[in-house]
């Protein structure tokens, strides 16, 4: 068994036989005790990548959901009443959606809404006077077939 003595350098703990203290790096048994010990490098600890400050993204959620809603109302344009739901949800969330940062999503979302508006006005328009047309062309031929 193998007694310990103490580091003249540092003062840790080290066998008796040591000739180097493993803590300090310093030579214990060299004639000249007056020499200092070599300090250890500082090996720099790599940071982990998530340790690094990443920026702060920020989200606008009602202009995502006028988007959204709105390329779902411009798709379904030819249901009857979804279209005018699904309208009116996109544009008023792109508008809630033009008051937060970023604005993008509510600027396209409010575009695609006034574009889906402006089918919805032809698609009625069309399918109103095919409505009225075709009364018409039947009352006509209730007329001349007498």
């Amino acid at each position: 068994m193998e007694g310990y003595k103490k580091c003249p350098y540092c003062g840790e703990e080290i066998p008796e036989s040591a000739t180097k203290c493993m803590y300090c790096t310093a030579w214990v048994n060299e004639p000249q005790a007056t020499t200092q010990p070599q300090p250890r490098p500082v090996q720099p600890q790599p940071q982990p990548m998530h340790a690094q400050p990443q920026p702060v993204r920020q989200k606008n959620g009602p202009g995502s959901a006028g988007l959204v809603l709105s390329i779902l109302g411009l798709v379904l344009c030819w249901v009857p009443i979804a279209n005018v739901i699904l309208w009116f949800l996109g544009f008023l969330f792109s508008f809630i959606g033009m008051f937060k940062r970023p604005k993008g999503k509510a600027i396209a979302g409010l575009v695609i809404s006034i574009v889906c508006l402006v089918v919805l006005i032809v698609l009625f328009s069309v399918l109103g006077n095919a409505l009225l047309e075709s009364d018409a062309m039947y009352a006509m031929d209730e007329l001349f077939n007498y």
